[in-house]
């Protein structure tokens, strides 16, 4: 339609408004996907490398369908240029995206989902408007999501840290103390009424033969955390045989220096700060802290675990309300 002064008339703001919200979440969905499944191959390294291949497979799948709705969606505002426009937020929203997971590690909760869908729509508002007011808007809004990174990151590890805390049934932040070597993995966090357990594997037990994660022979060590001081020789301590967890007297129980009992092999026990810590390694080749002087090494250098180090413990998805609301 045009006017009598044979302009067209300008469209209704929200018809602009419809066109933003259908070419941002075009370019941002194929961006949460990238983001997502890149995150999920960080996390699980190096069991699941076949992600890789999954992420770039998905993200063609993806962009492919998300080009053409947001060249559908340009239609009104950039009929012989669409083509060529459609393309741009959707690959600079990708980058930034990537840019932002550097200094936000993305989780599937919906802050991340927000945080890293609201550049692709800042981008769209830039490309439908055309205008300098838009480009500066877009400009500062992609200033300022990078700026929040910061205060986010350490609302989200602490958030983590208190999903791994609720999702293993422990009582105390505290009692996040454990053995953490190159070497060693925790394949197994809970608490049995009493203390906070970590079962410990080695690589070679994870990967090789083992049958995975939970069967086979990967339990080749085992520690324990409890609040306050009992009698460590009185107690059974739990242990591990390879495939299972058992319990046994400490015996010989031989005191050492420094708060430290131990039976002249692989199990010690650690008496310090509070809290009573017992470290059994499995006998033979399935022992992951090779010999008891490595044993004794890994038990004097337990510490209160940093959110750095409690992150690869983390479940990748949230376990609580808090967790799908904040991560």
């Amino acid at each position: 339609m045009v006017t009598a002064q044979g302009r067209a008339p300008v469209r209704p703001p929200a018809n602009r408004r419809r066109q933003i919200v259908t070419l941002g979440a075009a370019c941002a969905l194929p961006s949460l996907i990238s983001v997502a499944i890149g995150s999920a191959v960080q996390h699980f390294e190096p069991g699941w490398r076949a992600l890789g291949i999954l992420h770039l497979v998905v993200t063609l799948a993806v962009v492919i369908p998300a080009y053409f709705v947001s060249v559908h969606a340009l239609r009104p505002t950039a009929p012989r240029w669409r083509w060529l426009l459609a393309p741009a937020p959707m690959a600079l929203g990708l980058a930034v995206t990537h840019a932002l997971a550097l200094l936000l590690p993305f989780r599937p909760g919906l802050l991340s989902v927000l945080v890293f869908a609201l550049p692709s729509f800042a981008l769209a508002g830039a490309v439908v408007l055309r205008s300098r007011a838009a480009l500066l808007a877009a400009v500062g809004t992609l200033l300022g999501v990078f700026v929040l990174a910061f205060p986010l990151r350490a609302i989200q590890r602490e958030v983590g840290v208190q999903d791994l805390l609720r999702g293993a049934g422990i009582p105390s932040r505290s009692l996040l103390q454990p053995v953490l070597k190159a070497d060693v993995q925790i394949t197994g966090i809970s608490w049995d009424g009493h203390r906070a357990v970590y079962v410990l594997s080695g690589p070679a037990d994870i990967y090789a033969g083992s049958g995975g994660l939970g069967s086979g022979f990967d339990k080749a060590a085992v520690e324990t955390v409890s609040l306050g001081y009992n009698d460590p020789c009185g107690r059974p301590m739990l242990s591990a045989d390879g495939e299972n967890l058992t319990t046994s007297p400490l015996t010989p129980c031989l005191p050492e220096p420094g708060g430290l009992w131990s039976d002249g092999a692989n199990r010690y026990v650690l008496q310090r700060d509070g809290l009573t810590i017992t470290l059994a390694a499995a006998g033979g080749e399935l022992n992951t802290l090779i010999g008891s002087g490595e044993v004794r090494q890994a038990i004097l250098a337990t510490h209160p675990a940093t959110e750095p180090e409690l992150r690869p413990l983390e479940n990748w998805l949230p376990s609580s309300w808090l967790g799908c609301l904040l991560l």
